[in-house]
């Protein structure tokens, strides 16, 4: 009987250690210097975005696959995380098969993805990012499901056919229930060939206190599409919130986004042109022009020069150009940035 016990103990650990998850690391580093004007003062500061992530697939038989990411955003300038969530960019676990991925966790948002990966020619890696503009469309929520259909894969975000998603990120208030800081949002598409097209939708609530219930709303609809060498991009996002406490709207904007992307050398050009209709009153409507130049060192490594500038209709309430490669943030930016860095991705 003992030999028994310990021969079935000695198979069982054979067996888990056989369907071990392969654990990857993976990530980007970038540094890079930006130079800033328009703003309380000209400056010159040290920008560093970068992540790593661990991630891992089990196959699990019959075309049935447990995978998971962890994904933590740091500043290579300091080596600080990004945010006090340690795992800010990416938490989740889920299962994958012939019908679909369905994800648990911290995920980014559908509408996020549409915008990233489709809409915009940086994929929002660079300082002329849409969302320096654009509705970000709350990038990425805590306690979320979402399910993707089989046209789209999260893992390699490969496209192929038509696809969809829908998610729902539960509410986070402590006193409201579920429905206070929640976000529903789907998106649905095609990929093949040279054409990538996608519709996306999104429903949220903000719950700040009794006196501030704003309910919002996001559509975008973005394409991509490759014309010999050139890839074109398109998007167009319509934008509104209500306060549902006293009725009053606080947001009422539409986004379009014209943009392009061309290989040049050992290197990419690309470049985009957003405009910002702001329908409130005062009108606070904006545009941004950007443009960068990739230039590959390796398959891994590149040096990238970088120019955004937004000019704002009200100079009393400017947007900025705010993020982690102009080394800005929202109490530092300007509205014009020049950016010299590198990044090698592991």
């Amino acid at each position: 009987m003992k030999k028994f016990l310990v021969s079935s103990l000695v198979l069982a650990a054979t067996g888990c250690a056989y369907s071990q998850t392969t654990i990857t690391l993976s990530g980007s580093i970038y540094a890079g210097l930006g130079f800033n004007s328009g703003g309380a003062s000209v400056r010159t500061a040290l920008g560093g975005p970068s992540s790593f992530m661990f991630s891992g697939k089990e196959d699990l038989g019959g075309g049935l696959s447990a995978l998971f990411k962890l994904e933590n955003a740091f500043n290579a300038d300091t080596g600080n995380t990004a945010s006090a969530a340690f795992f800010d960019k990416q938490a989740f676990v889920g299962l994958q098969g012939p019908w679909g991925t369905v994800r648990m966790g911290r995920i980014y948002t559908p509408s996020f993805a549409t915008l990233a990966l489709v809409a915009d020619p940086t994929g929002t890696f660079g300082v002329f990012t849409a969302t320096n503009l654009m509705e970000s469309h709350g990038v990425r929520l805590n306690n979320g499901i979402i399910y993707n259909s089989p046209g789209f894969n999260p893992w390699t975000y490969a496209r192929k056919g038509f696809f969809g998603a829908l998610a729902h990120f539960f509410g986070e208030s402590p006193t409201g229930g579920s429905s206070q800081n929640s976000a529903t949002g789907f998106n649905f598409g095609y990929g093949a060939g040279p054409l990538d097209i996608e519709l996306s939708h999104q429903r949220s609530n903000l719950y700040t206190n009794p006196t501030l219930d704003v309910d919002s709303k996001s559509t975008i609809v973005a394409a991509n599409y490759k014309w010999g060498n050139a890839k074109l991009y398109l998007a167009y996002s319509d934008n509104s919130a209500r306060n549902q406490v006293n009725q009053a709207r606080v947001k009422d904007n539409t986004d379009v986004l014209l943009g392009v992307s061309y290989p040049l050398g050992r290197g990419v050009l690309s470049a985009s042109y957003i405009r910002k209709d702001n329908k409130l009153v005062p009108q606070n409507d904006a545009n941004q022009l950007g443009a960068m130049y990739e230039y590959f060192l390796s398959k891994r490594s590149k040096v990238t020069l970088g120019f955004a500038r937004i000019h704002n209709r009200n100079p009393d309430r400017p947007y900025r150009v705010v993020n982690g490669y102009a080394g800005t943030t929202a109490a530092t930016a300007g509205t014009t940035a020049i950016t010299l860095g590198m990044t090698h991705r592991f």
